[in-house]
């Protein structure tokens, strides 16, 4: 025979004193707020982190293009390779990010007596872009010449999450020829 539990007297109360009691306990909140806190703290922490490294692919692009264009207007007359040199090292600043989707291409633009502007010279690495590089209208006076550099880069976020899959970032850097009116390119 089986013998049943009998209950006895105050057992009840014990239970509804735990229960007020635990009720009461404050211990392990911290971590239980911690708990629900956590996904939108780690949320914010990598779109951070995104928008950061978005905005340093950015400016490394305006620094290529930048120091691109200032190089090729230091010289009176470029060499084909010296041109293709320019465009190789200057690759090397795009540096952490893959340089598989990068860019580049620098031009000798100038404007005749008359004020029309065309292309001396075009030379591009990677350069997927069709058309003549262009200046803003009334850059240049009559026979006055400016060196282009134009990079444009296909920025891929790490996780992706809160950006496009692709952001393209193009820049374009303007400098006048130091040492004579006009960079010239020979072979």
């Amino acid at each position: 025979m089986t013998r049943l539990p009998v209950a006895r007297p105050g057992v009840r109360r014990d239970a509804a004193g735990t229960l007020v009691r635990g009720l009461q306990d404050r211990r392990g909140a911290a971590a239980i707020e911690f708990a629900l806190i956590f996904p939108m703290l780690f949320v914010l922490i990598i779109a951070a982190g995104e928008g950061l490294q978005a905005y340093i692919a950015q400016r490394q692009v305006s620094h290529i293009a930048a120091t691109m264009a200032d190089i090729t207007a230091q010289s009176r007359v470029v060499t084909i390779s010296q041109v293709d040199d320019i465009l190789t090292a200057s690759t090397s600043m795009i540096h952490p990010f893959p340089t598989t989707s990068l860019q580049q291409r620098v031009a000798s633009v100038s404007a005749n007596g008359s004020g029309t502007v065309s292309t001396d010279w075009v030379q591009n690495r990677g350069w997927l872009g069709s058309g003549n590089p262009g200046i803003p209208n009334g850059y240049l006076a009559a026979n006055e010449s400016v060196v282009v550099a134009e990079v444009a880069y296909d920025y891929r976020p790490t996780f992706g999450l809160f950006m496009p899959e692709s952001i393209r970032i193009t820049r374009q850097a303007y400098s006048r020829p130091r040492l004579s009116p006009k960079v010239e390119r020979t072979t």
